[in-house]
């Protein structure tokens, strides 16, 4: 487990997070509500320099169009294609000779056809298809290790290689006060009491009014709210609070500290070091997700 000690913010994913879910408990008019996790162009990162480097050279690399037509072909042979084409790292979990563990199994069958489609979503279909055609229940994807290398596999493994994230909430968990009762300005009122008054005093042209705030839900629960929209729409079904074995997460001041597997930190705030225009925000099924697309640039 990787421990990142610098914080991240939540903004642009979590807002977008409330907005889907019609929540009131966050001040979401004093922030941009944005379809691309811009927080990814943020200065901070779990990830130096060189490990950020590195993790977009690859995802430049796996942007690279191929052409794959193949019928009936062990899955193990389309990574080593896709390896040997790209230049890329990649590294697929496979079943243990005893089976006693999840994983791939390197023996699958895959008929795919495809014409000079980014090797990275040629990746994602391989996954797809053995995740089907293995019919185990587990879920496929990939994620990068702590190396700067990418893995794929069971959901099950990759939770395995978790780090630690501190996302910087304090903006969503803020509430600008919203009085239901503004006083009234009648001026030619106030004039009038005045020329009518003898003591020379003055007359305020407002009227009415209170400063009373409407009710707010308290600090406490806004995070409770923010932190159980965040479990119930990214990767429901791995935090350990339902039993999944893949994140926790536990509000620390105006912060949440998330222990999780790169494959979910990347649908809670998506990757720093790629383009915020390549990272597409989307609800599939109930769940949040970012999805990274391929570089299009030369």
């Amino acid at each position: 487990m990787k421990l990142v000690r610098r914080a991240r913010t939540l903004s642009s994913l979590a807002c977008s997070l409330v907005a889907c879910a019609g929540l009131p408990l966050v001040a979401t008019t004093t922030l941009v509500i944005s379809d691309t996790p811009t927080m990814a162009q943020s200065s901070t990162s779990s990830d130096d320099a060189e490990s950020r480097s590195a993790k977009r050279a690859l995802l430049t690399k796996l942007s690279q169009k191929i052409t794959l037509e193949v019928e009936d072909q062990p899955i193990e042979d389309l990574f080593n294609f896709i390896n040997d084409v790209t230049g890329a790292e990649i590294e697929p979990i496979y079943l243990n000779d005893d089976l006693a563990v999840e994983g791939i199994d390197p023996g699958t069958l895959i008929t795919i056809d495809v014409s000079e489609v980014a090797a990275l979503v040629v990746l994602e279909r391989i996954l797809l298809r053995a995740q089907r055609i293995e019919g185990t229940g587990e879920e496929y994807t990939w994620q990068f290790t702590e190396y700067g290398t990418i893995e794929c596999g069971p959901k099950t493994r990759l939770n395995e290689n978790t780090r630690i994230e501190l996302y910087d909430v304090a903006d969503l968990l803020y509430v600008v006060p919203d009085f239901d009762n503004a006083p009234e300005f009648d001026l030619q009122n106030a004039i009038q009491q005045s020329g009518s008054g003898g003591g020379g005093g003055t007359s305020s042209p407002f009227t009415g009014g209170t400063q009373d705030p409407q009710d707010v839900q308290t600090f406490a629960e806004r995070a409770e709210a923010l932190q159980n929209l965040i479990t119930s729409t990214v990767e429901p079904d791995q935090w350990s609070d339902v039993g999944g074995d893949g994140g926790t997460i536990t509000l620390y001041n105006q912060s949440f500290i998330i222990t999780a597997p790169d494959y979910m930190h990347r649908q809670i705030a998506g990757y720093d070091f790629w383009p915020a225009r390549l990272q597409q925000i989307r609800k599939v099924k109930g769940r949040q997700q970012v999805k990274i697309r391929p570089s299009t640039d030369p």
